[in-house]
């Protein structure tokens, strides 16, 4: 008798080249081949193909809804109906023109990474316009990593144009080890939960110091903003302050970041990603 492998769809942007593997879902996939599932990668909604489920992995920062409703068409749906993680709808700390704040600010853009992905995805025209737009709003230059991300010493100093739709504007929070800066990141798959904390004396921290990439148990309020974007996978960004976390970003397209492969990735980190391939081996496809 034979037995049917287990196939697992991946449903990412159309924009997205084919088999680019700047992601962390590219290594999951990696190891749930190696055991056994057969893994077909999607771009865009033009094409079907069953699977026993689909993992939604659409790099933008709202996802439409004809890749949302093409997910339905599978009858198990990882970030199925994860929809928005504009950053205005949750992170802590917003402050507008007329705030009451006398400390330091950070303007960031309230899409991920900027918007590229938006870009990638519009036409040529939709591009153009946009750039018309921005440019008779003066609006100032997108932020597309954090390298871009501009700090201010009060809110006074913020130039007007950055309180646009386009932008944020939020407290500027620090949590310290000694003279240097932690940030933290709480990575998930359904009930997997791991925080990894890294370390730099900048106070924007990309990738730097890795301390630990451990299990742990989420504060709620990181399990509130979860169920808020209804997220099942991705990574959520953080300092604790005054006992609680205060939230910088979230994202449910997780990338390599500074790592060209997974040999440069820590043990801790590579028995997360384990995790999350036996979690969808075990959970979803069985």
């Amino acid at each position: 008798m034979t037995v049917r492998r287990k196939r697992l769809a991946i449903l990412h942007s159309r924009a997205t080249d084919p088999g680019a593997r700047d992601h962390m879902v590219m290594t999951v996939a990696d190891r749930l081949q190696a055991s056994g599932v057969d893994v077909v990668h999607l771009y865009g909604t033009a094409r079907f193909e069953p699977a026993d489920a689909v993992f939604v992995h659409v790099d933008l920062s709202v996802v439409p809804r004809d890749y949302l409703d093409f997910a339905r068409r599978y009858p198990i749906r990882i970030n199925g109906e994860a929809v928005d993680i504009r950053k205005r709808g949750f992170v802590d700390g917003l402050l507008d023109a007329g705030s009451d704040y006398p400390g330091a600010v950070i303007v960031k853009s309230n899409l991920n990474y900027g918007g590229a992905p938006e870009q990638k995805e519009r036409s040529m025209l939709e591009r153009a316009a946009f750039r018309l737009r921005r440019m008779a709003e003066g609006a100032p230059a997108l932020t597309q990593t954090k390298s871009d991300y501009r700090i201010y010493p009060s809110l006074s100093k913020v130039p007007p144009a950055s309180f646009s739709k386009d932008l944020i504007v939020q407290k500027l929070i620090l949590e310290k080890d000694g003279d240097q800066n932690l940030l933290r990141e709480y990575f998930f798959l359904d009930d997997l939960h791991f925080e990894n904390i890294e370390r730099s004396s900048d106070v924007i921290i990309t990738e730097d110091e890795q301390l630990s990439c451990k299990p742990f148990e989420p504060h709620p309020k990181l399990r509130e903003v979860r169920k808020r974007l209804k997220l099942d996978y991705g990574k959520i960004d953080y300092v604790m302050s005054n006992g609680e976390p205060f939230i910088f970003d979230a994202n449910k397209t997780l990338g390599m970041g500074q790592y060209g492969n997974t040999d440069q990735f820590s043990k801790d980190f590579i028995e997360m990603l384990k995790a999350f391939a036996e979690w969808i081996e075990v959970r979803i496809l069985r």
